[in-house]
């Protein structure tokens, strides 16, 4: 994770939001964050995205298999 993102994390982490995980992109680590069953992404620079087009993998199917 970049400064920024580390600092845009702290601040949100009073609202409940945690790290799910960083993921290296092309423009540089994107930080994925939930708050309870809500995403959002923080980029390299520290800029927060409320609303990601992503999606996770579903845990319980993936081990069913």
């Amino acid at each position: 994770m970049t400064a920024d993102q580390k600092m845009a994390l702290y601040d949100l982490n009073r609202f409940g939001y945690r790290l799910l995980f960083v993921r290296m992109m092309p423009e540089g680590p994107l930080a994925v964050i939930a708050q309870q069953k809500e995403l959002a992404t923080i980029d390299f620079e520290g800029e927060l995205n409320l609303r990601p087009e992503i999606k996770l993998r579903d845990e319980s199917q993936s081990q069913s298999q």
